[in-house]
C-alpha cells in the first residue's frame, strides 16, 4: 500500500510518539533525580530545573528523530523543524493549557493562562517554576532541535 500523505501521517504519529516519550521521560527523570542529588527536586529548584529541562529537551526528541526519519525517508531538516515545532506547541501550549484547566478549581493558582498553568506544572516539573520557565521556553527548543536532528543522523 502506497503512503500517499506522508506529512499528514507524520503529524499524527509525532503527536502520539511525543506524548508517549514525554510520559516515559517523566518517569525516568523522577526516578533518576534521587540518584544524582541528595535534596528533593522541589527544595532545590535552582539546580533541578536544569536537570529536568535538559532531560525533557533531549529524551523525547532523540528517539523520535530516528523513528520518524525511518518512516518518512526524506528531508531531515524539514522533518526536524516540522516535528519539533509541532511538539513544542503541544508541550508549551497544550500542556500548559491543560494545567490552567486543572488549576481553575484552586484559588491560589488563579485563572490566568499561562501563569496558572505554569503554577500547576511547577508542582511536578521544576523547569516551569518562576523565571526558570522563560529560560526553558527559550533554551528548550534549541536543545530539542539539536537532539531531534542527532536522532535523524543516527538513523541514516
Amino acid at each position: 500500500m502506497e503512503n500517499r500523505y506522508p506529512w499528514l501521517n507524520v503529524v499524527f504519529l509525532s503527536a502520539f510518539l511525543f506524548i508517549g516519550f514525554y510520559l516515559i521521560t517523566f518517569i525516568v527523570t523522577a526516578a533518576s533525580y534521587g540518584l544524582f542529588f541528595a535534596e528533593p527536586a522541589d527544595r532545590s529548584r535552582e539546580y533541578s530545573w536544569i536537570y529536568y529541562g535538559i532531560l525533557f529537551s533531549v529524551l523525547p526528541y532523540l528517539p523520535m528523530g530516528a523513528i520518524l526519519l525511518k518512516f518518512l525517508r526524506q528531508r531531515p531538516w524539514i522533518l526536524t523543524l516540522h516535528v519539533v515545532g509541532q511538539c513544542l506547541l503541544i508541550e508549551k501550549g497544550g500542556f500548559v493549557y491543560l494545567g490552567t484547566l486543572l488549576g481553575t478549581g484552586y484559588p491560589w493558582y488563579g485563572r490566568n493562562f499561562p501563569r496558572s498553568g505554569f503554577g500547576v506544572l511547577c508542582e511536578e516539573l521544576p523547569m516551569y517554576c518562576g523565571h526558570y520557565s522563560w529560560n526553558y521556553t527559550i533554551l528548550g527548543p534549541a536543545i530539542a532541535l539539536g537532539a531531534f536532528y542527532c536522532g535523524t543522523l543516527i538513523s541514516k
